[in-house]
C-alpha cells in the first residue's frame, strides 16, 4: 500500500512540474479566430462552368458576300458593326427606286392640273364627262405608283442596313464562322459574340438535392483556393434523358471571373442544421486523431479532441468539447503542446 501511494505521489509531482516547466517557458505567439454557430447543410461539390447570359451567333439576315468581318477578341458595344456584306447591288437598287419616285410624282402632278383643267371645260359643257374621268383614273394610278415605289424604297433601304451585322449587346467577338470573301447564306451564323459581364454558373445536379434548392438560394463556390457566394437565378424542372440531371443556374457578380471558367459549386443534401464552426486551419491531424487548440481565460492553450461534420467553406464543423464563441488557434499552433502559455497577435502583426 505505502509503494502504491509513493508511485502516486511521484506522479503528480512529475505532472506538477511540467505544467510549472510550461508556465514558465516565454509565451508563444499565435493567431486565434472565435468558434461561431451558424445553421449550415451538408453540401457536395458539382463542377460547374461560368457561362455569360448574352451569348450568341449572330447570322446575316439576307444573302451576300462578305467584305469585312471583326477578328477574334474583338470588343464592341451595343450598336456597332461587327461584320459586312456587299451592298453594291442594294445600293443601286436604292437609286433606281428613288428615280422611279420623282418620275411617278411628276406623273401625278400633271394628272393632277388634267384633273383641274377637265373640271372646268366640264363645267362649260366643252368636254365630255369621259375625258374626266379618264383624266381622274390616271391622277389615282400615278398616286398609287408613287405609294408601290415608296414601299420597295423602304424595303431596299431595309436590305440596305441589314448587310451590316450589328452587336446586339456590349460583348467580345469569341469565334468567326465565316471569313471576309465568303458567302453568308440568309440565317447562316458569321460571328460568335459573348458578353464579359452579366455572368452566371451552369452546373447540373441529381434529383434527390431538388428539395434542397429553390430559386434564390445562396450557394458557395470555390475556384481553386477562391471562393465565393452567389444565388439560385433559376431552376429548369426537366431533366436529361440520359444523365437525369436537372440544370440550375446561379447568379453570381465577381468580376474577376471569366466566362469558361470551371467552378465546383456546393450542393446542399439536407435541410440545414445549427453547429459550430471554426476555421479549417484549426485543426490539427494527428495519427491519433484531430484536435483544436484553445485558449482558456489563463492564456494557456488546451487540447480538445474533436471530430469533424459539415464544411461551409473555410469553416468546419466540430463536434466535440468547442462551444460557441471559443478562441481557437489558427496561426502558431505547429509545434504548441498542451498547457503552454500563448500570446494573442492580429495576423497580419509582427511577433
Amino acid at each position: 500500500m505505502r509503494i502504491l501511494l509513493v508511485h502516486i505521489a511521484l506522479a503528480l509531482y512529475a505532472v506538477t512540474g511540467h505544467a510549472q516547466e510550461m508556465m514558465e517557458r516565454p509565451p508563444v505567439f499565435v493567431v486565434t479566430e472565435p468558434a461561431v454557430k451558424k445553421s449550415v447543410s451538408p453540401t457536395v461539390l458539382y463542377s460547374g462552368t461560368l457561362i455569360s447570359r448574352d451569348d450568341a451567333y449572330l447570322a446575316g439576315e439576307v444573302p451576300g458576300h462578305l467584305t469585312w468581318v471583326a477578328d477574334v477578341g474583338s470588343r464592341f458595344q451595343k450598336g456597332e458593326t461587327v461584320a459586312k456584306m456587299d451592298d453594291v447591288f442594294i445600293s443601286q437598287q436604292l437609286i433606281e427606286e428613288q428615280s422611279i419616285i420623282q418620275s411617278e410624282k411628276a406623273k401625278y402632278e400633271y394628272h393632277t392640273r388634267q384633273v383641274e383643267r377637265f373640271s372646268k371645260l366640264l363645267t362649260d359643257n366643252n368636254i365630255a364627262m369621259s375625258q374626266v374621268d379618264a383624266a381622274r383614273r390616271d391622277q389615282s394610278v400615278a398616286r398609287s405608283n408613287i405609294l408601290s415605289a415608296e414601299a420597295r424604297l423602304a424595303q431596299a433601304e431595309e436590305h440596305l442596313r441589314r448587310t451590316r451585322i450589328i452587336a446586339p449587346f456590349d460583348g467580345i467577338v469569341s469565334e468567326r464562322r465565316l471569313q471576309a470573301g465568303e458567302w453568308a447564306d440568309k440565317g447562316e451564323a458569321i460571328v460568335r459574340l459573348v458578353s464579359s459581364e452579366n455572368l452566371e454558373i451552369q452546373t447540373h445536379i441529381p434529383s434527390s438535392t431538388l428539395p434542397f434548392v429553390t430559386v434564390g438560394t445562396p450557394l458557395t463556390y470555390n475556384h481553386g483556393k477562391f471562393n465565393g457566394t452567389g444565388r439560385v437565378r433559376t431552376l429548369v424542372p426537366i431533366g436529361g434523358d440520359l444523365s437525369r440531371l436537372y440544370e440550375l443556374r446561379v447568379s453570381i457578380s465577381d468580376a474577376s471571373l471569366s466566362a469558361g471558367t470551371l467552378l465546383r459549386v456546393a450542393i446542399p443534401t439536407a435541410h440545414p442544421r445549427e453547429v459550430v464552426l471554426v476555421s479549417r486551419d484549426a485543426l490539427v491531424l494527428r495519427r491519433e486523431g484531430v484536435y483544436v487548440f484553445r485558449v482558456n481565460d489563463q492564456s494557456v492553450a488546451e487540447r480538445v479532441a474533436v471530430q469533424t461534420g459539415i464544411a461551409d467553406s473555410d469553416s468546419i464543423e466540430v463536434i466535440g468539447g468547442i462551444r460557441e464563441s471559443d478562441r481557437v488557434i489558427t496561426r502558431g499552433g505547429e509545434n504548441l503542446q498542451p498547457g503552454m502559455v500563448v500570446k494573442v497577435r492580429p495576423l497580419l502583426a509582427d511577433p
